[in-house]
């Protein structure tokens, strides 16, 4: 349900029921289309709006113990739902809290500071299956503050994400834990998405081309709760939480990383030899923030578990080729892509192999 100018407040809006969240490049909140399951949230949001800044204040059940429920704990994992030691409890939740802002007041860019709290009130053992990386993991409360700042001044254009991430967190590995809502782990990560780029709109191809960084932490004992994890022990819970982003479009088509203990570079080159045509080709760089971390692909889960004595930090290097082609003034188009990555350091001592991967797809999409 949309109410717009609701309570004849001009440019305030409410949106209830079920929805997508999607915000800025969809970094952490988007809808994840590409997968066959992507993301969509059950609460209410206000919308304020003006010509000059829009804010957003919006709360989410993001997973209800009591209820079967769509994968709110990523895209290829289970619902978080009863069990047999909560019972259903209807206490046992977890929520979304978003307080998002877009300031458009500056010629040129775009500003978006934002907070939001995640809170996870399952117990302990109900989501922690990975380790303390594990996409939404139980009980935790976890406070995010951040902002995106979008510039486009003349042919060039660039982008800054940085966001801090604290709070608490448990597992039952800890001094005095069990299955319950001890939270003796401290949370303290932090990530930043960058993008530059320029664009030779004089061309009639529009070349652009553009240089990326992205970062965001891990943490050493992630495996402190796993059969043969680090003996010293859970201390701290610094893996950066990826929430509910469409990683997609900003890691490589492959979707072989997250957002989560890694450390990329990459360089993207784009191009309309017709009006009708788009070519891309896109190569990236990938390493691990934290070689004690593990491996985490684009749906949040761990790829890969790492050693307890793994020093290798370069997963690898990927390659992708990107064909669209727009039919019916864009209501039909076509799209071809094929990917190659390079395996690194990283897979040879974990994996004991030096085999590449190769990833391909056709699909045709129909807009209404």
């Amino acid at each position: 349900m949309l109410v717009r100018n609701f309570a004849g407040l001009q440019g305030l809006s409410v949106k209830a029921g079920r929805q997508y969240v999607v915000f800025g490049n969809q970094s952490l909140f988007g809808s994840f289309d590409w997968s066959n399951t992507g993301f969509s949230h059950d609460g209410v949001m206000l919308q304020y709006s003006t010509k000059a800044w829009d804010s957003y204040a919006g709360w989410f059940r993001t997973s209800e113990s009591d209820l079967g429920q769509a994968a709110p704990a990523g895209s290829l994992t289970t619902n978080i739902g009863p069990t047999p030691a909560n019972n259903g409890s209807a206490n046992t939740d977890s929520d979304m809290f978003i307080f998002y802002n877009q300031i458009k007041s500056m010629p040129g860019f775009i500003i978006e500071p934002y907070y939001f709290l995640y809170s996870n009130r399952f117990n302990s053992a109900d989501n922690r299956g990975q380790g303390l990386g594990t996409a939404k993991h139980s009980n935790q409360t976890r406070h995010n503050v951040g902002g995106r700042i979008e510039m486009r001044k003349g042919n060039f254009d660039a982008t800054n994400e940085t966001i801090y991430q604290f709070g608490q967190m448990g597992d039952d590995g800890g001094p005095g834990a069990g299955y319950g809502n001890q939270k003796y782990l401290h949370i303290n990560a932090w990530a930043t998405r960058n993008w530059i780029g320029y664009t030779h709109y004089e061309w009639t191809w529009k070349p652009r081309l553009a240089f990326n960084f992205d970062y965001a932490s891990g943490d050493g004992r992630a495996n402190c709760t796993l059969p043969g994890g680090a003996a010293t022990g859970c201390k701290t819970a610094n893996t950066f939480e990826n929430m509910y982003p469409t990683n997609h479009i900003h890691m490589g088509y492959m979707d072989v990383q997250a957002w989560k203990n890694m450390m990329s570079t990459s360089v993207n080159f784009q191009f309309r030899p017709s009006r009708d045509d788009h070519i891309e080709i896109w190569a990236t760089s990938m390493y691990l923030a934290n070689t004690k971390d593990n491996w985490y692909r684009a749906t949040q889960g761990v790829y890969i578990f790492s050693k307890t004595n793994n020093t290798k930090r370069h997963i690898g290097d990927e390659v992708d080729f990107v064909w669209t082609h727009l039919f019916m003034d864009g209501k039909l188009s076509f799209q071809a892509v094929y990917g190659h990555m390079f395996a690194g350091g990283y897979i040879a001592e974990n994996l004991g192999t030096s085999a590449d991967q190769d990833w391909a797809y056709a699909q045709l999409w129909m807009n209404f």
